[in-house]
């Protein structure tokens, strides 16, 4: 990493996906129309860091992880990496570029050959990268399993004959086995139970320990981001809405958004059933997004200049490192969660004063980590 700035950066990327138009459509000349996926998104990783993505389905989450990784070409925007504009890299040059960033996707049964054994999986980034074969990859590949809680004896094994933790590892083992400066982290627990999403999240945190290098963890687990990631960034219809420090989001967030995300996670309180969640209407299609805020039509705290105006991502008075696009942050900020829990249509409670922000204190990005999980 350079002295001067992150591991990875983006700036104002964007991807759209074009939808095809009709016959009739193009006779009449009516004009293109296209998914708006990732609009004008900018964030950064640190070397070392893990950055958290989390949002609701749909939000450009996924979509973001392949353009960071390089397996979707952006529409425009720039995507830097150890201060270099690898944005437009094809060909060998981008080949030779992915040895910096791998992929751990969703789903690992999917992502992993049904047809090829253990040794060929995790060994083909290694023969593309470096060109080694035969015995000299098989032992490779022997050597990193153990890394990841896999045993030597499983090279000539097939992805099905895994359980889904045992698959999870195989993916990540594949990530690892050419020494990676970045790690993009889809969904890397969704399919796994509980006792097997712990051992795998300790698996990472130790790897991280040991090896330095960085993750993009892309989640709908709010636990598993404050326990792994040391900042996070919340994404909503493509943008996002509210990025700063794992602790200072999840305990303090300012973003209404961000609030109604933590307010709908499941608590054990049977009280719960006889509120009703305040954040209704229908959310916007991303093939014509609104103007001004994309959350306005579902937010309790908006007003016109809402609905009218987009907000800038910024930096919010009294709270340092503290990135969020809301143009009421400082009235709405010490709003908690817990008040998008209540009557239907009641509106909660605002700040008449704008809020003064709560101390970010002293410590560094990732002491509000626990150590481990208990399995």
């Amino acid at each position: 990493m350079s002295a001067s700035g992150p591991l990875l950066e983006t700036r104002d990327i964007v991807k759209h996906f074009p939808i095809p138009r009709p016959l009739r459509d193009l006779v009449r000349g009516r004009p293109s129309r296209a998914i708006h996926a990732v609009d004008g998104v900018s964030v950064s990783v640190a070397a070392g860091e893990t950055l958290g993505l989390i949002g609701e389905s749909g939000s450009g989450k996924t979509t973001l992880g392949w353009l960071i990784a390089r397996l979707y070409p952006p529409t425009s925007g720039e995507i830097l990496f150890d201060g270099e504009d690898v944005t437009a890299l094809t060909g060998r040059a981008l080949r030779a570029w992915h040895r910096n960033v791998q992929m751990v996707f969703q789903d690992p049964l999917g992502s992993l050959d049904s047809r090829l054994r253990v040794w060929q999986i995790v060994g083909e980034p290694i023969f593309a990268q470096e060109g080694v074969r035969g015995p000299a990859l098989r032992d490779r590949v022997s050597a990193l399993l153990p890394t990841v809680g896999l045993p030597p004896e499983c090279l000539d094994q097939y992805p099905h004959e895994f359980s889904g933790g045992g698959r999870q590892r195989l993916s990540l083992a594949r990530a690892l086995s050419v020494n990676p400066r970045l790690i993009v982290l889809d969904e890397p627990t969704s399919a796994l139970d509980v006792a097997v999403q712990a051992q795998i999240l300790n698996r990472l945190v130790t790897l991280q320990k040991e090896r330095g290098f960085a993750y993009l963890l892309i989640t709908h687990n709010v636990a598993a981001v404050r326990f792994v990631a040391h900042r996070v960034a919340v994404l909503y219809l493509g943008e996002v809405v509210e990025v700063g420090r794992v602790r200072d989001v999840l305990e303090r967030p300012v973003h209404p958004y961000t609030k109604a995300l933590l307010a709908a996670v499941p608590v054990p309180d049977v009280r719960r059933r006889r509120t009703r969640y305040r954040i209704t209407g229908e959310i916007p299609t991303l093939i014509t997004p609104p103007p001004g805020c994309r959350f306005a039509a579902r937010c309790p705290f908006a007003v016109e200049r809402c609905r009218t105006e987009p907000p800038a991502l910024r930096e919010v008075s009294g709270r340092p490192g503290r990135l969020v696009s809301c143009h009421r942050a400082e009235e709405v900020g010490d709003v908690p969660p817990e008040a998008l829990i209540g009557p239907a249509g009641a509106v909660p409670p605002v700040a008449a004063t704008p809020s003064s922000g709560a101390s970010s204190g002293a410590d560094g990005p990732g002491s509000d980590r626990v150590t481990r999980w208990s399995t």
